[in-house]
C-alpha cells in the first residue's frame, strides 16, 4: 500500500476537459498506457473550474468548443488566476483550418491539436510538456 502511495506521488496530474465522453475515454486510454499519470475529467469549462478548486493538475487538455463554458473562456480564467497560470494547457478541437489554434495561441496555451488526434504526436507532446515542468 505504501509503495503505491509513493509511486502515485511521482505521477503527473492531468485534467481532461471535453464534452464528448468518447474523446475523454480515448485520451484517457492513450495516456494511461504509460502508467505515468493520474487523470481526472470534466465535461465543460464550468466543471473544470470547479474541479480545479480541489484538484491541482500539472496539465489540462481542453476542447475549444463546448457548451456551458468553452475552452477559450476557461483558458482565459486559468491564465488570469495567479494560482493556476503556470498549469500547462493543451487545446484540442474538431474545427479544422487552424482558427482554433490561432485563438488558443493568443491565450497562451502550450500546444494545440486538431481532432482526430495523432495519438503518437499527442502522447509525445504531453510527455515533453510535463518533463519540461520539473
Amino acid at each position: 500500500m505504501e509503495a503505491n502511495l509513493m509511486i502515485s506521488a511521482f505521477k503527473k496530474k492531468i485534467l481532461i476537459v471535453d464534452d464528448e465522453q468518447e474523446v475523454r475515454d480515448s485520451i484517457r486510454r492513450c495516456l494511461m498506457a504509460s502508467g505515468a499519470y493520474i487523470i481526472e475529467e470534466a465535461i465543460n469549462g464550468s466543471d473544470a473550474i470547479e474541479a480545479l478548486k480541489t484538484y491541482a493538475p500539472e496539465l489540462i487538455i481542453i476542447d475549444v468548443k463546448m457548451p456551458v463554458k468553452g475552452g477559450y473562456e476557461t483558458c482565459m480564467h486559468i491564465k488570469s488566476d495567479l494560482n493556476m497560470k503556470n498549469i500547462k494547457i493543451v487545446g484540442i478541437s474538431g474545427v479544422s483550418g487552424g482558427i482554433g489554434g490561432a485563438f488558443m495561441e493568443v491565450l497562451g496555451v502550450d500546444a494545440y491539436f486538431e481532432k482526430p488526434l495523432d495519438i503518437n504526436k499527442f502522447r509525445e507532446r504531453i510527455a515533453k510538456l510535463l518533463q519540461d515542468q520539473k
